[in-house]
């Protein structure tokens, strides 16, 4: 049944990082990290950044634009008011890692690992995550925006306030993660994984639910 429209989820306000002055850093976020447990207030450009393995560490006020981060894991880390430009973080692991006020916009995140992070006020736009991991993953507040999530994992992940508009989802997970509330009309999602109670709620257009049908339970609205 189609809910209501006053009982429609609010529209999602994602709050954007609180950038204060920033140093141009001469040095790259590895070497920052070797002797420090906080990195704060720092513009990283076009550095190119290999085998950071520094769980535990805080990342705040800080951007990153045109940078390259290969064989890095910044496991369980806390970011915060961090913005990533252009930058190719593939396959970097940000696993049990919390991010609060994140902007990820034209990166490369293919195979990037953010598995059991928690994320409130994150955007995520124009940027080519096939293979991206986010399951069990608890997101309140996120943005998904003209993204490529091609063979993506959501599955076991918690949302709250997160939408996808136009993006590609064919045959991502979304298998025990609840899409109610969200809207896919713009999205493609052939080959979606997920079962009748994850759709449950969720908004499709009456093309997509042709290829549903045989999980009912979806609002069809054009």
């Amino acid at each position: 049944m189609k809910l209501p429209k006053h009982k429609k989820n609010a529209p999602v306000r994602v709050a954007p990082p609180s950038m204060e002055a920033q140093s141009n850093s001469e040095q790259s976020l590895k070497e920052w990290l070797e002797r420090e447990e906080t990195v704060a207030d720092l513009h990283f450009a076009k550095q190119a950044e290999e085998y950071i393995d520094r769980p535990y560490r805080t990342i705040k006020n800080c951007t990153f634009s045109g940078s390259t981060f290969a064989e890095c894991q910044l496991k369980a880390c806390q970011l915060s008011d961090v913005r990533f430009e252009n930058c190719d973080l593939s396959n970097i692991s940000f696993a049990e890692s919390s991010l609060y006020r994140v902007e990820f916009v034209s990166c490369k995140l293919v195979g990037t690992n953010l598995g059991e992070t928690t994320l409130n006020h994150v955007s995520i736009s124009h940027c080519n995550g096939m293979y991206i991991n986010l399951s069990m993953s608890k997101m309140n507040q996120v943005s998904f925006r003209s993204c490529d999530f091609r063979n993506g994992s959501f599955n076991d992940a918690k949302l709250a306030s997160v939408e996808l508009p136009d993006c590609l989802l064919i045959e991502a997970d979304f298998s025990h993660t609840s899409l109610r509330g969200i809207d896919l009309r713009t999205s493609r999602i052939n080959g979606i994984i997920l079962t009748l109670a994850d759709l449950r709620g969720a908004t499709v257009s009456s093309l997509q639910a042709m290829d549903l049908l045989p999980l009912l339970g979806v609002v069809i609205e054009d």
